[in-house]
């Protein structure tokens, strides 16, 4: 039975990681076709007999301004990526909670806006960081967002709230608006979550009336001993 529940894990974390590298993919596309096009924009201006330098030196600088907007853009999305991967290079490591989710909507908010549902963020700020595994949070999470992709209707929101309560950390994952039928299946199963928070040393539970998933996490692995602030 144990077996049974960890190849579901270890499929439903490569259907993760792909479905994070084709949003991601799409995104990058996005940029660099913006890319593209400024520059053959600039080409045309430079090129062009008919505006005067002075126009076309203007026209030429604003573009230039957009393509390093862009390239800007693109590194950081690139650089969200890279610490994405690094989440996976150890099973327990020291990390930031709020990091780690800000890390994931970045990477999934094309999802989100395709689907007209914003993300919004109530992070508590210095709360200590906690020591676990974080691409295993970072799934379970992911689950979670998936689901309430699923469930709600346009301009819907899902609010990310985390806090501190003695020697653990809660991440409050809230959905507000209409909600629709579906047949659509997730990418986990609940037994799949709860097989996953238990491995995390944590608990999930569901808030009264349904809206709101609440995960709480303990600050150190380490009975006992809590890390510094």
């Amino acid at each position: 039975m144990e077996y049974k529940k960890e190849h579901e894990l270890r499929v439903s974390q490569l259907k993760f990681i792909g479905k994070v590298l084709s949003v991601f993919t799409h995104e990058l596309n996005n940029h660099l076709a913006i890319m593209k096009e400024s520059i053959g924009l600039i080409g045309d201006i430079l090129s062009s007999q008919k505006s005067s330098v002075q126009h076309g030196l203007e026209e030429s600088l604003k573009t230039i301004q957009s393509i390093e907007n862009q390239t800007g853009k693109t590194s950081w999305l690139c650089k969200q990526l890279s610490s994405f991967g690094h989440r996976m290079d150890n099973p327990l490591s020291i990390f930031s909670v709020n990091e780690s989710v800000e890390e994931l909507l970045v990477l999934l908010n094309r999802i989100a806006n395709q689907k007209k549902i914003s993300f919004e963020k109530d992070f508590q700020e210095n709360i200590p960081v906690i020591h676990n595994d974080p691409s295993k949070l970072q799934f379970l999470i992911f689950c979670l967002i998936e689901e309430g992709l699923r469930r709600l209707d346009r301009n819907g929101r899902i609010i990310f709230k985390t806090t501190r309560s003695g020697g653990s950390i809660a991440i409050n994952i809230i959905q507000k608006g209409n909600f629709i039928e579906t047949d659509e299946k997730g990418l986990c199963s609940n037994e799949i979550s709860q097989h996953v928070i238990n491995q995390l040393g944590g608990t999930i539970y569901q808030e009264e009336g349904g809206e709101g998933v609440t995960i709480t996490l303990p600050i150190s692995r380490h009975s006992g001993s809590e890390m510094a602030d």
